[in-house]
């Protein structure tokens, strides 16, 4: 079939057929990381203000304080950020010794510091995300070009919301703002990158398995051994921050009716009680600390003097907060049981670490010792005392963390004393691993007698 010369210039140029085809796509040029990095800040600042900005807002028009007032709310929005974000402030105020439910007996202005952990995940969460954006966006050798811009404008903007938040009886210091924004969005953005790299060599642009193959036998042993000592730390941690967390529980569903009678007596209306929530959801993971630092025996403070532990209890005036109204007033006669919960965590890591089959010691201790029983329980005292010792270098932070000073009177000391809840912590867990351990090769070397 005979064909026209269009219909064959066609055939032999197909992009004639639509003039687009033909045009070359646009696309906007890659920016630069440093600019993603400022572009991130900018978007979480913009998020995390807008977060704690619009209720209290809602708060404000809806009569929850004496009169709506713009700069009062604008105030109090940047103060809510900073404290979202752990930063210090300074009370200059004088109080009525009768305020916060007669807890305070001396009247006067200190130090605030109060990190609401539920809240706070909100900013590490968009710092996880950013991290993660940015190392999809960048090879090894670059993350930083796109972290450090990321960093130093989120923290350059904490420092302008301090500047806004500065009030007469509300004195922060911006370079503080800026620091413990700065450390925050750090750890964020750090903890992103390497969930989206999946290891730390490829964050640094090296290859630490290359560089292990180089080492000897013995070190590559080692570092294993001590890699698994520290995974069952952590393992040791988490199950006893979940076992605090079930504690916690038990003691709020068996005291709710005190909890609701504290609701009804303060009746605060629907914004009161949407403002306590709030605060009783961002406080959450601090009460599970406080419940994890109980469970140790070491207890907690609530107000200066004033002791919550499972071997006594001295409670001084306590703040009209309706969840304060769970605490123990005195000692179960079946407190002590509580001491078996991080003790039931480092089981748990025992028997991990049996599974993960790292303890590289025991074979050192055997080849050393020819006498096998001592040379078992040298390695399992070892493994214990180790694993115990992580998990309270990995507790003594979040316990810092979740310690409150109001600033006022004797309410300076609230929650636990974190030096000695970690140490207690890793004195239990460490026992913990111990019999989880043993009982664990006990077992295994049983089902391989009859198995076998």
């Amino acid at each position: 079939m005979a064909t026209t010369d269009t219909e064959s210039s066609t055939a032999a140029n197909p992009a004639a057929k639509s003039p687009l085809r033909a045009r070359r796509r646009f696309s906007l040029p890659t920016p630069p990381l440093w600019l993603i990095g400022l572009v991130e800040a900018a978007q979480i600042l913009l998020i995390t203000v807008l977060l704690v900005g619009l209720p209290v807002l809602v708060m404000s028009l809806a009569g929850g304080f004496s009169g709506f007032n713009l700069d009062f709310v604008v105030s109090l929005a940047a103060q809510l950020w900073l404290v979202l974000h752990g930063t210090p402030v300074e009370l200059v105020v004088t109080l009525d010794p009768g305020a916060l439910g007669g807890a305070l007996d001396v009247p006067g202005g200190g130090w605030f510091h109060l990190v609401p952990l539920g809240l706070t995940l909100i900013p590490l969460w968009l710092g996880w995300r950013a991290g993660g954006r940015i190392a999809r966006g960048s090879y090894s050798d670059q993350l930083w070009q796109g972290l450090l811009p990321l960093v130093l404008g989120y923290a350059a903007g904490a420092a302008g919301i301090a500047w806004v938040a500065q009030a007469e009886a509300f004195q922060v210091m911006p370079w503080l703002a800026a620091l413990c924004a700065a450390v925050l969005m750090s750890l964020a953005a750090l903890a992103g990158c390497y969930a989206e790299a999946r290891s730390a060599a490829r964050m640094i642009g090296t290859d630490l398995e290359a560089r292990i193959d180089e080492l000897s036998q013995r070190l590559r042993w080692a570092g294993s051994y001590a890699w698994a000592v520290t995974r069952a730390g952590l393992v040791g941690f988490v199950a006893a921050c979940g076992l605090a967390a079930l504690l916690l529980a038990g003691q709020l569903g068996v005291q709710w009716m005190q909890i609701a009678n504290v609701y009804e007596q303060l009746n605060p209306g629907i914004v009161g009680v949407l403002g306590l929530t709030i605060l009783h959801l961002g406080l959450a993971p601090n009460l599970i600390l406080w419940a994890l630092a109980y469970s140790t025996g070491s207890g907690f403070a609530l107000g200066s003097g004033s002791v919550v532990s499972p071997l006594g209890t001295d409670l001084g005036a306590v703040p009209a907060v309706p969840v304060l109204a769970a605490l123990p007033v005195e000692a179960h006669a079946y407190g002590i049981f509580v001491l078996g919960l991080p003790v039931l965590a480092g089981v748990v890591a025992g028997w991990w670490l049996l599974r993960e089959g790292e303890n590289h010691l025991d074979d050192w201790f055997t080849l050393r010792i020819s006498w096998r029983p001592l040379a078992g329980v040298l390695s399992t005292l070892a493994l214990g005392i180790l694993t115990g010792l992580v998990t309270a270098l990995l507790a003594v932070g979040p316990l810092w963390l979740s310690h409150i000073s109001l600033g006022v009177g004797r309410m300076t000391d609230i929650g636990p004393n974190a030096l000695l809840s970690a140490g207690m912590l890793g004195v239990w867990v460490a026992l913990g691993v111990i019999l989880g351990y043993s009982v664990s090769l006990l077992g295994q070397r049983l089902r391989r007698r009859f198995t076998g």
